[in-house]
């Protein structure tokens, strides 16, 4: 009866607040008086410095389930997000509640989602890529992207090595980075979302009579968990199977250190891939290996 007391007394002292900060107060009290509410969460609401009933109704109204929207860190990171003035995240969530899962995904794995967003057509996620918030989480893994490819393209070093080890001819290899590439079963321009991917870094290889003979993707992420886009997917599972079609309009006539290819690549060349890799790190900025997908 006491516990029973208490904690009407608790909801009745945030009715208020919730009222003040625009909250359904009725889908308040349900999660409130719910038996697997966080006593730590409570602990957080009690404090009048600190304003979680506005980050509770965001993750609310983002739809997200009863664990995920009384989760205290997730509360917490998400109130640090919207203190962040430069991030301007109230202001994206009041107009689309639709943006808090967009917050949610990005925040959960950013370098797979930087990369999603980058092969994607939808407008809505468009907009983050040029959001200060997409440019704070992502720049860890475009750093560490940037990074393996700058050390691969010296042909130095024990990046270099490794991928050395895996792929014997790599020195008879031209590099070229970010190409884009149409998806099995379409063809340039295949500009809509799930048609093309960008590859990371193509080593490609040309004949005795400067033909291309084939091509070998290596994409670095962040870690070895760091999951692969549909679109790369897509193009791994076409590795010694088939070819890829070059999307660009423009042709392509130097390598990734501007010098010249034996011959030029336009859209709609077919170029046969026979091998996937990725080059991943430790989830920060060191290298840990390549391993063949």
């Amino acid at each position: 009866m006491r516990q029973l007391t208490i904690l009407i007394l608790f909801i009745i002292s945030l009715s208020l607040q919730a009222q003040n900060y625009c909250v359904n107060f009725t889908d308040f009290a349900n999660d409130v008086s719910d038996s697997r509410f966080p006593s730590e969460l409570r602990k957080m609401l009690n404090e009048s410095d600190v304003d979680y009933l506005t980050v509770w109704n965001h993750l609310k109204r983002g739809g997200l389930d009863f664990e995920t929207r009384t989760n205290p860190e997730l509360l917490r990171t998400l109130r640090t997000d919207l203190d962040n003035t430069k991030y301007g995240l109230q202001e994206i969530f009041e107009a689309d509640a639709e943006e808090i899962l967009i917050w949610k995904q990005l925040k959960d794995d950013p370098f797979y989602n930087g990369e999603l967003i980058k092969e994607t057509t939808d407008p809505k996620l468009l907009k983050w890529k040029d959001r200060e918030f997409f440019k704070a989480v992502t720049k860890k893994g475009n750093d560490f992207e940037i990074d393996m490819l700058n050390k691969v393209k010296t042909r130095t070093g024990v990046e270099y090595e490794r991928l050395l080890k895996e792929i014997p001819d790599i020195g008879e290899r031209k590099l070229i980075s970010q190409m884009q590439f149409c998806l099995p079963g379409f063809s340039p321009p295949c500009n809509a979302k799930g048609e093309y991917f960008i590859a990371d870094q193509v080593w490609i290889k040309f004949d005795e009579f400067e033909e291309i003979e084939n091509m070998i993707i290596v994409d670095a992420k962040l870690s070895e968990k760091t999951a692969l886009t549909s679109g790369q997917t897509a193009a791994k599972n076409q590795s010694g199977k088939g070819s890829l079609t070059y999307k660009p309009i423009d042709s392509k006539i130097k390598d990734e250190i501007f010098q010249d290819l034996p011959t030029r690549i336009n859209q709609g060349d077919e170029i046969p891939i026979i091998g996937f890799y990725k080059l991943y790190g430790d989830g920060n900025s060191s290298f840990v290996d390549v391993k063949k997908l």
